[in-house]
């Protein structure tokens, strides 16, 4: 996946949008993919609802141990 950083500074009201637009496009993407794979629009709709709801409530939480890749030059939350 090619996901572009934002370009917007974190405190400009631009980059929610920027952000949304960015998981538009993924989400159709994805949705692309796995219809092609046999999987049914609805399901996936579902499934995507599910794994969004399931990452905030894992923010929510306070837990954020996520993996991130080695390389990694984001500063991680506490």
């Amino acid at each position: 996946m090619n996901i572009r950083p934002p370009t917007f500074d974190v405190d400009d009201a631009r980059r929610a949008n920027e952000c949304a637009c960015l998981f538009d496009h993924l989400a159709t993407q994805i949705s692309i993919e796995a219809a092609n794979a046999g999987w049914l629009q609805s399901e996936v709709a579902l499934a995507l609802a599910d794994a969004a709801e399931r990452y905030v409530m894992h923010l929510a939480a306070g837990t954020h141990e996520m993996p991130i890749a080695a390389n990694c030059n984001a500063v991680r939350e506490a």
